[in-house]
């Protein structure tokens, strides 16, 4: 898969999941197929497009993503699961920091209803988001335990198995 297109179809992941894309990131992601040679009838038209215009961006992303045979996660929780397994994964090969990992991740947690499955991972970001340097809790031993949940989770039957 190119880059632009892989860049395109996380971009409809994000959409699909409820988080928010800006009208300018699908127009650029729009621009960056289009110089990368990948062929759509509509990226053309999407990469012309005026990001403030939010209607046409949206109309001309969805029929890029069609025309391109993207597949996609069956439904929003399908994709908010990916993009979970996908940010644990991030984080546990220090692709991404823990703070910066903890954000997206609590953000998907909420959008998923504080599954069950995550109830300690969830415990060991709140301690660690909450630390201060006077805690009895080292940091490192915060952050050891966010990584060993975090594995621990992606180590189990994916989606979670939530009760």
């Amino acid at each position: 898969m190119s880059s632009a297109r892989g860049a395109l179809a996380a971009l409809a992941v994000d959409r699909l999941a409820g988080l928010d894309v800006a009208s300018s990131e699908l127009v650029a992601a729009g621009e960056r197929a289009v110089g990368e040679g990948l062929r759509a009838p509509s990226l053309a038209a999407l990469a012309g497009l005026d990001h403030r215009d939010h209607r046409a961006v949206t109309d001309a992303f969805a029929h890029v993503v069609e025309e391109l045979g993207i597949e996609l996660p069956p439904d929003a929780t399908a994709a908010q699961w990916q993009l979970l397994g996908e940010q644990l994964g991030e984080m546990v090969r220090g692709d991404v920091s823990l703070t910066a990992g903890a954000n997206v991740v609590t953000s998907l947690d909420d959008r998923l209803g504080h599954p069950a499955a995550l109830h300690e991972l969830r415990q060991w970001l709140a301690m660690l988001a909450s630390w201060i340097p006077t805690d009895v809790t080292p940091v490192s031993y915060c952050e050891q335990q966010v990584l060993q949940h975090a594995r621990a989770v992606l180590a189990g039957p994916w989606p979670p198995v939530t009760r």
